[in-house]
This record gives structure tokens, sequence and C-alpha cells, in this order.
């Protein structure tokens, strides 16, 4: 189901109260189990869904696929993926798009992305998108309406 689907639907048969939680991807093996635990007992909080970062540059893009599809098809939860621009060429977004398109999930938050670290300006690479908005119109163009799309954008570009 689309987030803004369960948020219309929370707003018009609940109270107006509606959350989420936000995981991001662990940097070790303890980190993840840790993670994987807390994932459970969050969860009986009921939040209407959970949203998984994507580190820039995808450098955890596995792990962070593997936490979705663990959030969307083991914990139950509706579960909304990040994707960032930053250092992904077309290719690999697709990988990650299809991944979680045949994982069930339906929801993606389309970020331009931070600048790698190190770096002080965000940077097209050959291949990829300049912005979230190039990343939304390539889903669209590729996958149609099958994903609930949510941008964060920066209002000066």
């Amino acid at each position: 189901m689309k987030v803004i689907d369960k948020i219309n639907n929370s707003l018009a048969n609940h109270n107006g109260v509606v959350f989420s939680f936000e995981f991001f991807p662990p940097r070790t093996e303890e980190g993840i189990e840790n993670l994987y635990d807390r994932m459970d007992r969050m969860v009986v909080h009921q939040p209407a869904f959970c949203d998984i970062t994507w580190v820039a540059g995808g450098s955890t893009s596995a792990l962070t696929l593997d936490i979705a599809n663990k959030m969307q098809n083991m914990i139950c939860v509706e579960t909304m993926m990040h994707l960032t621009c930053t250092n992904m060429p077309v290719e690999k977004l697709d990988d990650a798009l299809d991944t979680v398109k045949t994982n069930g999930i339906q929801n993606i938050l389309a970020l331009q992305g931070d600048p790698p670290h190190g770096q002080n300006t965000f940077v097209t690479v050959e291949g990829g998108f300049s912005c979230a908005l190039d990343l939304v119109r390539h889903i669209k163009a590729k996958y149609g309406d099958y994903f609930g799309i949510t941008v964060a954008g920066y209002p000066g570009m």
C-alpha cells in the first residue's frame, strides 16, 4: 500500500495522528542485530510506516535493501525506502528499484543526496541524475504509478 493512502485513511478514520519510524543502516554486525531486535519491539506501537535510509552513494545499498525487505515482509510494516542520486548511475538505481518492487515495496523517498564525505558540492556522476526531480521523472517513466514517491528537495534548485 502506498504511504499516502495509509496517511489519508488514518486521517479519515482516527484522531489525525500519524507517525513513522526511520531506520539508518548500522555500520557493524552488532548494530545490525540490535536494529533487527529493536524493529520487532518498535512496531508494537503501530507506526503508519517505516523509513529506511540510503547512505549517499549507495555504500550501504545491500543492507538498506535487506532492512527494507525485512520491515515490509517479515515485520509487516509498510516501508518507504530512501533513494539518492549521489554517486548513483541509472543502472544502480534501477537495480535497487527492481529489487524493492520485487519485494512488494511501493514507497520511495527520492533525494538528491548530500555530497560524498569530504566534498562540499554535489556533482552528478556520469549516467546519473542531478536532482530528485530527475530521479522522480525516471521512476515515473519506467515504473508508471507503481511507486508512491515522496520528495525531499532543495528549494533553491
